[in-house]
């Protein structure tokens, strides 16, 4: 079992963990694709990134999700909302990373104090909370053991907007290479995908997202495209047709956006 076949066994194990919480836990990050499109050879990731909700946050819920993790062998690191799992045969012990939204009754915050513990905020990540669906996840977990569980995940649609903050956020090659992924592999077309996103990007959180997307994909040249072709061939895809394909999906969509609003 190598390291991204680690963090997938931890994400099956995590979800079976704290199934009696999957309301209030949405899958967020770079799994995302790899689950929504499990056909398409996406490169998976070697991480876990859950998004805890408002309704957990508010509710004891929080300090029981985190005891369930260390009752079950998760180290709890230095940061707060990251825990450890370390699997046997692999080099590296498995971050997760619990993060929610930056609004809390209609107040930004970059830190939302739970039980006495900081639980780190991102841009975006309200998203998670307005779109997301119950999915199954078939596999082996980290003992060996076959299991399928149903955890909520972020919808592509959102996805691809809280991706977006990332991309403009950081440094990170492969957060352009899940926006290109995700606009793709879309089903069943880009066309429906603009539809979805119409009522999301008319302001707020969704309009700022589109406009950094817009700017990442400009040209061929941007770093949308340039980033999720380095990716692409550092995992043995064409380098060039990656590139290519990333600009032109992502000209589509904001070509089928503009129909829409005009």
């Amino acid at each position: 079992m190598d390291q991204t076949e680690a963090a997938r066994a931890v994400l099956i194990e995590v979800s079976q963990i704290l199934g009696a919480f999957k309301d209030n836990i949405v899958i967020v990050g770079g799994w995302v694709p790899d689950l929504w499109y499990s056909d398409k050879n996406h490169v998976g990731s070697l991480d876990v990134d859950l998004a805890v909700s408002p309704e957990a946050r508010g509710s004891d819920a929080y300090s029981t999700i985190l005891g369930r993790l260390k009752e079950k062998g998760y180290s709890h690191a230095i940061q707060p909302t990251r825990f450890l799992r370390i699997v046997e045969g692999v080099s590296e012990p498995i971050k997760i990373d619990f993060i929610s939204g930056q609004y809390v009754n209609d107040e930004k915050k970059d830190k939302v104090i739970v039980d006495e513990l900081g639980l780190n905020t991102l841009r975006g990540i309200d998203l998670a909370f307005e779109m997301n669906e119950e999915i199954a996840i078939e596999g082996i977990m980290p003992d060996g053991s076959h299991n399928i569980v149903h955890p909520r995940i972020v919808r592509p649609e959102a996805f691809i907007l809280i991706k977006a903050f990332a991309l403009a956020d950081r440094m990170k090659p492969k957060d352009a290479y899940d926006i290109a992924f995700v606009l793709h592999h879309y089903e069943p077309e880009i066309s429906v995908l603009a539809s979805y996103l119409q009522p999301i990007i008319r302001d707020g959180l969704g309009a700022e997202a589109l406009q950094i997307l817009i700017e990442k994909f400009a040209t061929l040249e941007s770093v949308g495209p340039t980033w999720a072709g380095n990716v692409a061939e550092e995992n043995g895809i064409n380098r060039d047709q990656s590139l290519q394909a990333a600009f032109q999906d992502a000209q589509t969509l904001f070509n089928e956006i503009e129909k829409l609003i005009d």
